[in-house]
């Protein structure tokens, strides 16, 4: 009498030709992914190291050529180290195409990295290395801080440079995709981050007043530079 479960059917396994055809497609699969895909990441990725070696670099020697006698060494050291790291990153972000669904970070990136170099061009035409000093001794700014005080004449500046910078660079290269989250917001960040270390550095040693609002105007300025540019290029295209 046979008894349950005493013996089983047997397993069927896979011929080992089908196993070996399946892992030679997969194989074949993600070789050919790496090679499509591999070789220009990596040639990225490099070009964003150069260019953010060249651009860290750069600011180094901006920054070295500013006459801050009242800086201890340590300051533009740390300074120009943040800034080249936050550049780094923006460039290979850009390079990369970085995005999420919903969210472009690589056109945020672009953003940031072009309103920081249009500070840059504005600051070498600059007359004065310090920023601040030469808009206080100017016509508008000097009539500004004689009204209503050195700090409003520092977020008056802030406010006016940051939204042309944000504003232009906005224009210039970013496009945004319909129901994208994130696209006055985003952007404004990037180029507040970027802006962030130079106005950082410029406001050392001056009241905490001034360094803080002249911050807070800094990231209001790009908030409405972006969002103006935005509803601009809606308004033109509609």
């Amino acid at each position: 009498m046979a008894t349950s479960g005493s013996s089983s059917e047997p397993e069927h396994e896979t011929p080992d030709p089908l196993r070996e055809g399946v892992r030679e497609a997969v194989l074949t699969s993600l070789a050919r992914d790496l090679e499509q895909r591999g070789a220009p990441t990596g040639r990225r990725l490099f070009a964003a190291g150069i260019l953010g070696v060249t651009g860290a670099l750069g600011a180094v020697l901006l920054l070295a050529g500013h006459p801050f006698g009242h800086h201890p060494p340590w300051h533009v050291t740390v300074f120009s180290t943040v800034w080249a790291g936050l550049l780094v990153v923006a460039l290979a972000t850009s390079f990369l195409r970085v995005r999420t669904p919903g969210l472009s970070l690589s056109s945020a990136a672009e953003v940031a990295i072009l309103a920081l170099a249009l500070a840059g061009l504005c600051s070498l035409a600059c007359p004065d290395r310090h920023f601040l000093t030469w808009w206080l001794a100017s016509r508008l700014g000097s009539a500004l801080e004689a009204q209503f005080g050195t700090t409003a004449g520092a977020i008056c500046f802030g406010l006016a440079t940051t939204i042309f910078f944000a504003g232009a660079a906005t224009l210039l290269v970013f496009r945004r995709r319909p129901q994208e989250r994130g696209a006055v917001a985003l952007p404004s960040a990037a180029v507040t981050l970027l802006l962030a270390p130079g106005v950082a550095l410029q406001a050392v040693g001056q009241p905490p007043s001034i360094v803080v609002g002249w911050l807070l105007a800094t990231a209001i300025g790009a908030y409405l530079g972006v969002a103006a540019a935005l509803l601009a290029r809606d308004r033109l295209a509609s």
